[in-house]
């Protein structure tokens, strides 16, 4: 098949293109098998990791309940496979407890339920296949739903992860696409690559314009919700309360670090962003960024907040030096008045009364949704 890869033979060697040697075909040849590599493989790690306290993450309703929603990147338009597993475990015992996680992208949605029968710790999961939008796309919202079994049974979860399974090779032929319907990717035709074919400066433009596109593709750095709906027949002293808003509790726990590579300023598109899930409006600080976001009070939705890097704050980290920036909630006054407090009596502070999923002026102006994603 012309756009197959081995992933044993990928690597070019680089002294065979050093001018005034003889070019040998294997060069070209692992050059087309690492680009299809790339494509097919590249950045489909996790999109969303969450684990979750002791008895926090608990459901006994008989009824599907919505406990979580995410915004995680997808890889491309052509990945359309998400496995999402859960590590759990019931307490009782029933056939009838479930997970199901919703994906939606652009108004395109698919879903998977993955059964849940262990009364001891198990891992389940389950594989969503979604058919992309004719629309251009770089993320996806992904909503968990929890099922119970009453008195019978309770289902608690201690982790959540979510990945895109990579394309199998060979990659078909023909155009593919990144997050747009306009700049296609082409495999490499591994087959005119091969002993005695000449190599062109087509070849060179078609790799380079390649590169381009992949290097557009996100990656999820920090994937946070808040968890609510949950309920437990069990007394607070066995189950804990969930956590259900941004709170001053996370500053400096609510962090991750991004890598921003050389280059990173030149590049064009989207290069670093916060997807930001809230209740009405709200204003806090992140990253250095001072972000503000307006939204009609007691209304629930996603914010897109485009971030900038200071480089002066580079951070060096690792025996490698590689250039990753420590992106947190600050510890600034105004954070500490924005998020949620752990002062409930105290004046001026952020003290919800009402407890999300009800909407109303006892809990508007609070966070409960974070990603961050970048290239």
């Amino acid at each position: 098949m012309s756009n197959s890869y081995n992933p044993s033979t990928i690597l070019a060697d680089p002294s065979s293109t050093v001018a005034g040697r003889e070019v040998t075909f294997e060069t070209p040849q692992r050059m087309a098998n690492s680009i299809n590599y790339c494509f097919g493989r590249g950045h489909c790690t996790n999109v969303l990791s969450q684990a979750y306290g002791d008895r926090s993450f608990n459901q006994d309703a008989s009824t599907f309940t919505e406990m979580s929603q995410w915004r995680i990147p997808l890889v491309s338009l052509q990945h359309n496979q998400l496995e999402c597993v859960v590590n759990y475990r019931l307490h009782g015992s029933s056939a009838n407890c479930d997970a199901k996680f919703s994906l939606d992208v652009g108004g395109s949605t698919a879903s998977v339920t993955i059964n849940l029968p262990t009364s001891t710790n198990g891992i389940a999961n389950g594989t969503i296949s979604i058919t992309m939008p004719a629309s251009d796309q770089y993320y996806g919202t992904l909503t968990m739903e929890v099922v119970g079994a009453g008195s019978t049974a309770e289902v608690q979860i201690f982790s959540v992860m979510a990945s895109w399974e990579p394309l199998t090779s060979p990659l078909s032929a023909g155009a593919k696409y990144q997050y747009n319907l306009t700049d296609a990717f082409y495999p490499m035709g591994t087959t005119r690559t091969g002993t005695n074919q000449a190599l062109t400066s087509r070849f060179g433009h078609h790799m380079i314009d390649d590169i381009e596109i992949v290097r557009q593709r996100m990656r999820s750095y920090l994937t946070w919700s808040g968890l609510y709906s949950a309920s437990s027949s069990s007394s607070l002293s066995v189950a804990a309360a969930s956590e259900i808003y941004v709170g001053v509790g996370l500053i400096g726990l609510f962090a991750s670090y991004p890598l921003i590579p050389t280059g990173f300023e030149q590049l064009q598109g989207r290069k670093l962003e916060a997807h930001i899930r809230t209740i009405g409006s709200i204003t806090f600080d992140f990253f250095g960024n001072r972000i503000e976001i307006t939204r009609t009070a007691q209304t629930v939705g996603w914010t897109i907040v485009t971030l900038e890097v200071d480089n002066a704050t580079r951070s060096e980290r690792g025996d490698t030096n590689a250039p990753y920036y420590l992106a947190s909630i600050e510890y600034s006054d105004d954070n500490v008045k924005a998020l949620v407090s752990a002062s409930p009596s105290a004046s001026g502070y952020n003290n919800p009364t009402t407890l999300y999923p009800t909407v109303d002026a006892g809990n508007d102006g609070n966070i409960i949704g974070f990603t961050l994603m970048g290239v």
